[in-house]
This record gives structure tokens, sequence and C-alpha cells, in this order.
């Protein structure tokens, strides 16, 4: 007697294509994404799959995107990376499924982690070695107000060093706020 055949996955529906209306949605999110220095197409990605009703795999990103294979992987893995994309592999399947965070806090906070705060940190240690050069230089008029200046701008980059950790951290916003914002875009369903 043969084994029965397996009861098909759910999740291995295939999604309709997207509707203007949602492909208006994916363009305007990549453009808010490549506005804040992110590739467009990864606003697009994620775009997609928060939309999607279900997790989805690499070729059908690929498909609805319009993207190679080769540019979907790239891009998810970078999505990975900042937490905005997890991958989900069940149990017997082969392919791996992706699903959007929809935690808009969560996702933000490690964004301002990860990116802003090295810059503010790569600006501080240029600014610190500029006033030590600048400190070695012969005494003059000039250069005291340089070495003020600079400090004044040390001083303005501790400052939002000091606010992006807190705003991370959930300390800068009253609790409400927090709270409010942390927390998924959508129940789940």
């Amino acid at each position: 007697m043969a084994p029965p055949e397996p009861t098909p996955s759910p999740i291995a529906v295939p999604r309709p294509e997207p509707s203007p209306a949602e492909v208006e949605v994916l363009d305007a999110i990549g453009d808010l994404m490549a506005f804040w220095g992110f590739q467009r197409s990864h606003g697009r990605i994620w775009a997609l799959l928060f939309l999607a009703e279900r997790p989805l795999h690499a070729a059908e990103l690929a498909e609805q995107l319009a993207l190679s294979a080769g540019q979907i992987s790239m891009a998810v893995r970078e999505l990975e990376r900042w937490g905005v994309v997890h991958a989900e592999r069940p149990t017997g399947q082969r392919r791996t499924w992706f699903r959007a965070e929809t935690n808009l806090f969560r996702m933000v906070s490690r964004v301002f982690r990860e990116r802003e705060l090295e810059q503010i940190r790569n600006l501080a240690k240029v600014l610190q070695a500029a006033r030590r050069h600048l400190q070695e230089a012969p005494a003059s008029t000039v250069r005291a107000q340089r070495i003020r200046r600079v400090e004044a701008l040390i001083a303005a980059t501790e400052i939002g060093r000091e606010l992006v950790e807190r705003l991370v951290g959930g300390s800068l916003l009253p609790a409400w706020v927090t709270r409010a914002l942390d927390r998924n875009l959508v129940d789940a369903d």
C-alpha cells in the first residue's frame, strides 16, 4: 500500500500579484527607505512582507517585485541583519520563508543603535583627534578660537549621542509614548 499523499501546507498557496494600491504602498515605502539612505528595494521587500497574509519565500518576492534571485538573497540577508525581516524554515520544508517585523519601535531603535550611534561615535573620534592636533600646534589666537569651536562640536556630539542612546533605550520619551510605540503595528492574524 502506498503511503498517503502529504497534505499541502497552507503556507504553499500562491499569493496573488500585488494590486495597484499595494504597488503604490510598496513604492512609497521604498522611496521613504531610499530617502533615509537604504536601498529602495529593501523598503519594497519589507512592505510586501508586511502586507502579505503569510510569510513569503524568495521566489515569490522575486516574482512579485520583478527582482532577481540574487537581489532578493542579498536584500533579505541585509534586512535580517537589521532585524526588520525574519526567516523561518518550517519543519519538513526546503524553502526559507520570510516575514516582516511589525514592531516599528524595535526596527527604528535597532537602526539608530547600529547606524546613527556609530556615525556619532566616529564623529566624536575625529573631533577629539582634531582637538589634540590643534592643542599641539603653536599657540595663537586663531588656534585658541578653533579649539573652542571644536570643543563646542564635541559637546554637541555628546548631547546627540546621549539623546540617541536614551531614545533607543526607551528613557527619552515619556513612558506612555514608549509603550504606545513599542507594539506591533498589527495584531497577529
